[in-house]
């Protein structure tokens, strides 16, 4: 990680410590365009009216000014953007860490190397092998397509890491595609699918839930920087499925979304949190408003998810620890 991202880190957790928590995490899905049909994802129904270059430079502008320590961007599929290097690349040039998360379908061999200049991590969602990824995703040729964009973004000396969203098609077959990934990738990831409770035509067997906790476990344990979730947060997704979760989350404080067209949302999942337009009233008027005040009862409503985007964060905040730390560098 570079020194003026990890002066953000350090600043975001000193604040929090002090009791004054600051915006650091952003989920910027910067289109809601999608060349996929994914069974657990609704973003490629959307039609929302997306920022043109100069507006979403003024957007990235106000995040890294506010001190957002990293801005994921999400999508939809955010490669559809042809601008999309320029906002990453003004991101990381003010100090921002930059993740792009992606379904690694459209990365040609020359993207990867304009992507590789301005984006510190790039995770990729793979949710099996071959036949599960396509059925999953929609699309036939998917899989394929991964593996080929893995390829082309290792060359360029990129950190790619793997997404897996855990249902009932994969439960199976995840352990031995994370077995087979090693050394083709430098991480893999997961987390449940949702919303919370898990919908009941997605959610795996609590026998085969079981048996694969135990042995994410047991390979976190032989390879604790390959799997990069920690072993509290792989034993959270057990109790996710049995509807036992407690919920952990500070979203509209700690992190929060953007939709295409720049309206800040605390959090994705609560389509009821909107705090306000970005383009329309600075962030930092925003954030002491009484919208977000509104948008976080909102978000206390919901009953909680497992998304790495938040989880992880609100943990790594509360109970730092070395594991924890490890976890994270996974991502630096």
């Amino acid at each position: 990680m570079r020194l003026r991202s990890v002066y953000r880190v350090l600043s975001s957790y000193l604040r929090f410590k002090m009791g004054k928590p600051r915006l650091s995490y952003i989920v910027y899905c910067c289109t809601a365009r999608c060349n996929l049909r994914c069974v657990f994802c609704n973003w490629w129904r959307c039609n929302i009216e997306e920022l043109k270059t100069g507006d979403a430079l003024k957007v990235v502008g106000q995040l890294a000014d506010f001190g957002v320590v990293a801005i994921d961007f999400s999508g939809g599929e955010p490669t559809l953007r042809e601008d999309l290097e320029i906002l990453a690349g003004d991101a990381r040039e003010r100090g921002v860490y930059t993740v792009l998360s992606t379904n690694g379908t459209t990365i040609t061999g020359s993207r990867a190397k304009s992507l590789s200049r301005v984006f510190d991590v790039v995770n990729i969602s793979l949710d099996g092998f071959e036949y599960t990824h396509d059925s999953t995703r929609g699309v036939t040729g998917t899989y394929r397509r991964v593996l080929k964009t893995i390829q082309h973004l290792r060359e360029n000396n990129v950190k790619v890491g793997i997404d897996l969203t855990i249902y009932s098609a994969n439960v199976d077959e995840a352990v031995q595609l994370f077995k087979n990934l090693i050394g083709a990738v430098d991480f893999v990831s997961f987390q449940p699918v949702m919303p919370y409770p898990p919908p009941v035509e997605l959610k795996p067997e609590s026998e085969k839930v079981n048996m694969l906790i135990k042995s994410l476990l047991e390979l976190k344990e032989d390879m604790p920087q390959f799997i990069a979730p920690t072993r509290w947060y792989i034993e959270a997704v057990e109790r996710y499925f049995q509807c036992g979760m407690s919920k952990i989350c500070d979203a509209g404080t700690l992190y929060a979304m953007i939709d295409p067209d720049g309206t800040l949302l605390a959090c994705n999942a609560v389509r009821g949190s909107v705090i306000g337009k970005i383009t329309e009233t600075p962030l930092k008027d925003l954030w002491v408003s009484g919208k977000r005040a509104h948008a976080l009862k909102a978000v206390d409503s919901c009953r909680g998810c497992l998304s790495q985007c938040t989880t992880l964060i609100s943990m790594s905040y509360r109970k730092p620890s070395l594991e924890t730390i490890k976890s994270l560098v996974n991502y630096a």
